[in-house]
């Protein structure tokens, strides 16, 4: 991509010194020295493009970073709901009457809590992978979120149901 923008910067360049010559031709007759000043106008104009393009693929990816931050933290914060939803789910499990029904409920914490833990793990690595590959990761991960959220939410249900 940098490479089709300078190449790109390098024709408009090229394009400007064959209008400067062009219609400085009009005028009077075209020397050495304003042939000489054109290129100079002309490789002053593509370096102030090169830096702006650095500048800017530098904001770019600065920007990226920042944004690949938010949703990270945003991963983190919902997998630390989880917690607090599975703790409060052992809390009404225990003061469930129903024995069967109980074992079944600690049952499917345990799966959930492994779950989360396998999530957990995953958000470690989506920190740690290449900037341009990270973005299915996150929605894998967000959507293995949801479907333990999806689960607690069943249990919940149930609980209030058998209670």
């Amino acid at each position: 991509m940098k490479t089709f923008i300078y190449s790109h910067q390098l024709f408009i360049a090229f394009i400007i010194i064959l209008g400067i010559t062009i219609l400085g031709g009009c005028s009077h007759p075209l020397t050495k020295s304003d042939v000489q000043d054109d290129l100079e106008d002309a490789r002053e104009a593509t370096q102030e493009a090169e830096e702006k393009t650095e500048e800017a693929y530098g904001s770019r990816k600065q920007f990226y970073t920042d944004f690949r931050e938010t949703k990270v933290k945003e991963l983190e914060d919902r997998s630390s709901k989880i917690d607090d939803r599975i703790s409060e789910l052992k809390k009404v499990s225990k003061k469930s009457s129903n024995q069967a029904a109980q074992r079944d409920i600690s049952s499917a914490i345990a799966e959930l809590q492994d779950e989360k833990e396998t999530i957990n793990e995953r958000i470690v690595e989506v920190k740690s992978i290449k900037e341009d590959d990270w973005s299915r990761s996150y929605e894998e991960i967000s959507a293995a979120i949801g479907k333990i959220e999806g689960e607690i939410d069943k249990l919940s249900q149930s609980l209030e149901t058998n209670n």
